[in-house]
């Protein structure tokens, strides 16, 4: 770990040189990470160019103790949620959180930040007021459309597209609050 230290304070430094080695470390890993999810090579590619431009711009703020993979990754996971939620994706998030799971099996540190995200998950749903979270699990969870929401409960379709849109607003003020 000393090694990545000594980079990551290179790079709050604004080293291009470490910027590079970091940048070639991880490109690759940030770029399948993201393929597997947005399932469009150009997307991903986007993916990995607003990650690492976000990296340089954040780079004073970097901390030491934070391994840079799970910096990275958790940033990545940030960025495809809120593209998820602006394409209003029918992607549902417990899917999202399995699927991190499944990308490289054994590996130690995933398994550790998929457990942290999926506990972050958990206490984000269950803080929505009772009526949105129903909404919510219904739609992303079970699978229902606005419209057998709607017929379900008895209330427009733009009510529950409201539920849904604030739920969604919720959740990633959530994750952003809670995550590094």
């Amino acid at each position: 770990m000393p090694a990545e230290k000594t980079l990551l304070r290179q790079l709050r430094n604004a080293d291009p040189t470490a910027f590079r080695r970091v940048y070639d470390r991880y490109v690759q890993r940030v770029y399948h990470f993201s393929l597997s999810f947005l399932k469009s090579p150009e997307t991903a590619q986007q993916m990995v160019r607003d990650v690492f431009t976000y990296l340089w711009e954040r780079r004073s703020t970097l901390d030491e103790d934070t391994p840079l993979n799970v910096y990275l990754f958790t940033m990545t996971y940030r960025l495809m949620l809120t593209t998820f939620r602006e394409r209003h994706s029918l992607c549902q998030p417990q899917e999202i959180l399995q699927r991190l799971t499944t990308q490289s099996g054994t590996d130690t540190e995933e398994e550790v930040l998929y457990q942290e995200l999926e506990l972050i998950y958990q206490q984000a749903v269950a803080q929505l007021p009772p009526r949105r979270r129903e909404i919510y699990l219904l739609s992303r969870h079970e699978g229902y459309t606005s419209q057998q929401i709607a017929d379900r409960m008895n209330l427009s379709i733009q009510t529950i597209d409201d539920h849904l849109d604030r739920a969604y607003d919720t959740l990633g003020a959530y994750f952003q609050q809670h995550t590094y």
